[in-house]
């Protein structure tokens, strides 16, 4: 019998072993949220067209580390409540993905996390103009669009995905490449950040 995707998500993160590194610039988490019911599904959330970074696209819930942040995957959590409104204790943390480098230097660490359900999300204002989920079956079947570009001094292949009008493109589109790679087999390339030119910022 096929395992049911919860248990493939935690089979799959038994031993990998993404590509981590440090820097002393500034640091953000994002969460992945992974929604069991209705079926298994992928949260992502549309910034909030007033914002001065990234208005308008398609992102995960997170944001700058804190003081306050225990850890990063605090931040990730505490961040995904600010934004969307589900308590960290909703969220399973399977595991963490590769570190990214974002295009203005921010080192990013994202977290995948796992929840029964999104009842009760409620987009902030502030930041969040729109909350929305893809089923995973389908970044399971459908071939990213793929556009090379060079950033921090090493070769990038950037997807790029078409959802129901939703354009997921960008990090959150590379970090969701990772995640396909690990639980369907897929071999989509992800750039490996650890041997980028990591701007002095911060």
């Amino acid at each position: 019998m096929p395992l049911k995707f919860d248990q493939r998500l935690k089979q799959g993160f038994v031993d990998y072993q993404p590509h981590t590194f440090s820097s002393d610039g500034l640091q953000a988490a994002v969460l992945v949220p992974l929604i069991l019911h209705p079926e298994p599904s992928v949260l992502l959330t549309v910034r909030a067209a007033h914002l001065n970074s990234h208005p308008g696209e398609v992102s995960f819930p997170g944001g700058m580390v804190e003081a306050i942040d225990r850890s990063l995957a605090h931040t990730a959590l505490r961040e995904t409540f600010e934004e969307i409104g589900l308590e960290p204790a909703r969220f399973e943390v399977i595991g963490a993905l590769s570190t990214t480098l974002s295009k203005n230097g921010v080192l990013v660490h994202p977290f995948v996390g796992l929840a029964e359900s999104a009842d009760g999300a409620q987009p902030s204002p502030d930041e969040i103009a729109e909350i929305f989920t893809v089923p995973w079956s389908f970044f399971a079947s459908q071939a990213p669009e793929m556009q090379v570009t060079h950033r921090h001094g090493i070769e990038i292949q950037i997807p790029h995905f078409h959802y129901q009008g939703k354009h997921i493109w960008g990090l959150t589109a590379m970090i969701l490449l990772e995640l396909i790679n690990l639980l369907e087999g897929s071999q989509w390339p992800t750039p490996d950040f650890a041997s980028a030119n990591v701007p002095v910022i911060g």
